[in-house]
């Protein structure tokens, strides 16, 4: 019998020390505005020019204004790019729709203006912040362009977490159907393998397509199990896609 391959995270150890954030007046007034208006067009608080992003980062040359994400922001990984929140209230949005190429073209102006390099040659608390920013940005796109941890993500939004170990173990169907197709898969060679990963990406689209519509009607426990189905099938792409490379 096989056994599924435990998707790894990184974990935040709660003990370890934060490393305190000097919070100026121009975080502040960026902070105010924030809760005030749009997150997009904002003004730098320093010298007055509009921002390029939502990021409290300005690059106006001679200016150097630059500071990390505010709290508010910083949870919010849709609003980081200047998309609806996940709790917005607009009942006919579906959170978990999301323009893909659009994300990418976001985050990779954000990372153009707040990249650590273009900032190293600055204070160290603006090149502190630079790091910040890169970091936070390139988590929240990584989560967002994934549907199983944008689906996560969306979900503990709502109460409801779902841990790394949680499991299937009532759906024995379902298990037994993961556990002949990952038999086939290990005795397949050649064609083969590259047929039964086809087929596994339909089943990723369709899983992914009824995750959808569970969110957009808000059945959390629904959209729950499903997440924990794609984490069952994308073990198997992966273990699938190594033995592509093996071959």
């Amino acid at each position: 019998m096989f056994h599924l391959r435990r998707i790894s995270k990184t974990i935040i150890n709660p003990r370890q020390p934060r490393r305190a954030v000097l919070i100026t007046s121009s975080t502040k007034r960026f902070q105010s505005a924030s809760a005030g208006k749009s997150r997009q067009g904002h003004d730098c608080p320093n010298c007055g020019t509009p921002l390029p992003t939502t990021l409290p980062t300005c690059t106006n040359v001679g200016c150097g204004y630059i500071e990390p994400i505010p709290k508010e922001l910083r949870s919010d990984y849709y609003a980081i790019f200047g998309f609806p929140g996940v709790r917005d209230p607009e009942p006919t949005r579906n959170p978990f729709s999301i323009d893909t190429k659009a994300l990418r073209r976001q985050f990779l102006d954000m990372q153009k203006v707040c990249h650590p390099d273009r900032w190293a040659q600055s204070g160290k608390s603006q090149a502190e912040a630079a790091v910040d920013q890169s970091a936070q940005i390139n988590k929240a796109y990584q989560t967002l362009l994934s549907p199983r941890l944008r689906a996560e993500y969306i979900i503990a939004q709502h109460g409801i977490d779902i841990r790394e170990a949680d499991t299937l173990e009532n759906e024995q169907e379902l298990m037994m159907e993961v556990m002949e197709a990952r038999e086939e898969l290990e005795n397949a060679e050649g064609e083969q393998i590259q047929k039964l990963l086809a087929a596994n990406d339909e089943r990723l689209q369709n899983i992914t397509a009824e995750l959808e519509d569970a969110i957009g009607k808000e059945d959390w426990q629904h959209a729950r199990r499903l997440v924990i189905q794609l984490r069952y099938w994308e073990s198997f792409q992966r273990a699938g896609k190594g033995m592509e490379v093996d071959h």
